[in-house]
């Protein structure tokens, strides 16, 4: 059987549509030898685990026809690079031999064993080498290496492969889950396109997209390709696991995206500071923290400590790749938990901005107040967080135990809360909610670029949904948005209103926060947005029966907690806490504070960083 006629396919909208069957690593199911399952959805935001799409209906159990579907659509959601398979194939625009302008040999890798250590990141990086795509050792027997010239080839010209004008034999690389995971893979095929997206070249002349740069653009619309990031990992993070959890399931899916890879792993408490402050930002585009929550807020501390910091925050993006044990970064901004998911959404993310907010206490304010990317509380959860750390062994269970014992002590912790609100009630918040929850949806378009030796994409200047001021251009942040509008140096404003002693004198939990989940199947602030330039603010009285109290834990992991009467839930613009206690402390973004007087407002937009579809996860609050 001819070649073209065992692995051909065609382009359409939503991806890559096999036309053709062929004995391969797949049986009729579409299923891998192993038997772990295979999903090609068609569907362009799906990312999760799921069964083949095909247009032949359901198939029987038997595995022995080993053929890849007909009408099967690798989805362009799915594809992480493309190339062409041999460097003299012809081209799509004038029938001469080249290699594709568009593909960099910017990849590395250096094996586990092997590290190369960096001196411009404290001696704790090692670059990652990878060799380039191109391979001599294809894992997948694509059947291309018995092609020969077509009769009517000039012994002169190079071999055209018996392919005409309008097919490309391409190398596709896709992702596939495997088992819980998703591992790349790759396909060669030979590819029926005729350009319908011209390009603008370096002269300014519009000339035919080359099928494997239509491929690109389409699989990374409103991302950035080839990505410059530099992984931090806490080698001690996720029980210890966290270096293998990178190395395994998150860099292959990086590397094969065609991303430059740069790691450094930290060496001591508080060390992914002093790393965030001393890097050469010129270098990256992306930081990933291969970890739990506590390395992005040391990164976000460090980057907010640098004398260029306005420079340093509008370029670099700050994101998760979920490898601790405390993983709320990524479940709210990439909605999993799984780190091979994680690093697909990374490369397939859209750049957004998120607001943050800025905690000052007496001890540290004069020095550098401390910058928060998740929340901050005081009373049973803070303790329940910090105080059961001695069996962190225990997982997220030690949390619950925590405060569950709190509860059933009817423990309170007294204090003074002064508050600037944004929308009070619940019915206020509501509102607010519906009119601030599509801001970030499909928030930015990259254009191609022109250029082919950038790898770098552009925000579209067209985009309706921009800001009047491009949140990604490079000065869209300036000095001013670092300044505090409420130091606490200052008295406390007069449109601050003090909430009621009897509330706050038998306070149970307070808890501030600026995402979605706190924890994996904790939704504690459901209503919590990207930029909506607020603070989620929930609170619960010692008073309220453990009858009462124990539906409300039992619904956290749904976010309903905050629907019941007696919970108080608002969104404010700052705070000031005072604590009328001896002993004790705060939490802040998981990490332990002071027991003295806390102030914090909110910081808008002031993080860039990389959110699946362009928001936070889904938490259904809208139809609570």
């Amino acid at each position: 059987m001819a070649l073209q006629k065992k692995l051909r396919a065609i382009l359409t909208d939503e991806g890559v549509l096999i036309k053709s069957q062929s004995h391969h690593m797949f049986n009729k199911h579409g299923q891998l030898r192993s038997g772990d399952s295979l999903s090609l959805l068609s569907c362009l935001s799906c990312l999760d685990d799921g069964t083949l799409s095909s247009d032949g209906g359901s198939f029987d159990e038997d595995d022995s026809l080993e053929l890849l579907p007909l009408n099967t659509t690798i989805p362009f959601n799915r594809i992480l690079n493309a190339k062409y398979v041999n460097a003299g194939q012809k081209g799509p625009s004038n029938g001469k031999m080249f290699s594709d302008p568009f593909q960099t040999e910017n990849l590395s890798s250096s094996s586990e064993n092997d590290e190369i250590e960096n001196h411009s990141l404290s001696n704790d990086k090692a670059p990652v080498n990878e060799p380039h795509l191109s391979s001599s050792k294809n894992r997948w027997d694509t059947k291309t290496s018995n092609l020969k010239a077509t009769p009517d080839s000039s012994p002169d010209a190079p071999p055209s492969l018996g392919i005409k004008d309008n097919q490309q034999l391409i190398e596709l690389t896709f992702a596939v889950p495997k088992g819980h995971d998703v591992i790349p893979q790759k396909l060669t095929l030979l590819i029926d396109h005729v350009s319908r997206k011209p390009r603008i070249n370096a002269s300014g002349e519009r000339i035919p997209s080359g099928t494997v740069e239509e491929i690109l653009e389409k699989s990374y619309e409103n991302s950035r390709r080839n990505r410059s990031i530099l992984v931090i990992i806490n080698p001690h993070g996720g029980k210890g696991t966290a270096k293998t959890l990178f190395l395994t399931k998150a860099r292959p899916i990086l590397i094969e995206s065609g991303c430059k890879i740069e790691i450094a792993y930290t060496k001591y408490a508080r060390h992914a500071i002093d790393i965030a402050k001393d890097l050469d930002i010129s270098k990256y585009d992306t930081i990933a923290c291969a970890s739990g929550d506590g390395i992005p807020y040391e990164v976000i501390n460090g980057l907010y400590r640098r004398p260029d910091r306005v420079e340093a925050f509008n370029k670099l993006a700050v994101t998760q790749l979920p490898c601790g044990s405390g993983n709320a970064m990524s479940i709210s901004c990439h909605w999993t938990n799984n780190p091979s998911y994680a690093a697909l959404c990374l490369v397939k993310s859209i750049e957004t901005r998120i607001d943050l907010m800025c905690c000052s206490q007496p001890s540290y304010m004069n020095e550098w107040p401390r910058l928060s990317f998740l929340s901050q509380t005081y009373g049973v959860i803070a303790e329940s967080d910090i105080n059961t750390e001695f069996i962190r062994w225990m997982g997220p269970i030690r949390f619950n135990l925590g405060v569950a014992f709190n509860i059933i002590q009817g423990k309170k912790y007294p204090c003074e809360v002064f508050v600037k609100y944004a929308a009070k009630s619940k019915k206020e918040l509501k509102v607010h909610f519906l009119e601030n929850k599509d801001r970030n949806k499909g928030c930015l378009t990259f254009e191609p670029n022109s250029d082919p030796n950038s790898s770098l994409d552009l925000p579209s200047k067209s985009n309706k949904n921009n800001n009047t001021k491009n949140e990604l251009s490079p000065n869209f942040l300036n000095e001013d948005n670092f300044k505090l509008k409420y130091p606490m140096t200052e008295p406390v404003p007069s449109d601050w209103e003090k909430m009621d002693p009897e509330l706050t004198d038998n306070l149970t939990i307070f808890y501030t926060g600026k995402m979605p989940y706190i924890a994996k199947d904790t939704k504690f602030f459901p209503a919590a947005l990207p930029a909506d330039g607020t603070i989620d603010l929930v609170i619960t009285d010692a008073r309220i029966p453990v009858t009462k109290m124990t539906p409300i834990l039992l619904s956290l992991d749904k976010g309903s907690h905050v629907l019941e009467p007696e919970v108080i839930h608002s969104k404010i613009l700052a705070y000031k806490i005072i604590p009328k206690v001896e002993s004790g402390l705060f939490s802040v973004d998981g990490e332990k504070f002071p027991l003295e007087p806390l102030q914090v407002e909110i910081m808008p937009m002031l993080c860039k960083t990389l959110l699946r579809n362009g928001r936070y996860i889904d938490t259904e609050f809208e139809s609570m």
